[in-house]
């Protein structure tokens, strides 16, 4: 795991080819795996689909997007604090597609959330009249 890090960041290709070479070698070897452990038998359609879908949005754009991110932005922080809003979006769009109940304890957590990154956000202003 070390090794392959390594020469990722040595790697000078652009990070979208990356990604998609780790993901499609990735998905050979999985399929390599399952053709072994499922004994010749083929996954049911709907498990095909779900990692398809898992694979396309959750994985693969989603990161595409987080890249551009991140080369967008003028540091990584500004970046990184948006990672704690991702699950409540989520279920904000899991609530309204599928009904799933968002509960106090959820919105007593996204507060809190909300205020470790407005303190984080003006701290870093205070001492440098910036944010970091």
């Amino acid at each position: 795991w070390s090794f392959f890090w390594i020469y990722n960041v040595k790697d000078k290709r652009d990070e979208v080819v990356k990604l998609f070479l780790n993901f499609a070698f990735g998905t050979v070897f999985v399929l390599i795996a399952a053709l072994f452990l499922l004994r010749g038998g083929f996954p049911e359609m709907n498990g095909l689909i779900g990692a398809v879908y898992i694979g396309i949005f959750e994985m693969g754009v989603t990161f595409v997007l987080w890249l551009k991110a991140l080369s967008l932005a003028k540091t990584t922080a500004h970046v990184s604090t948006l990672i704690y809003f991702v699950p409540f979006l989520s279920l904000i769009i899991i609530h309204l597609s599928v009904g799933e109940e968002i509960l106090i304890t959820t919105i007593i957590g996204l507060v809190f959330i909300i205020a470790g990154v407005l303190i984080q956000y003006y701290k870093g202003r205070n001492k440098i009249g910036q944010i970091r």
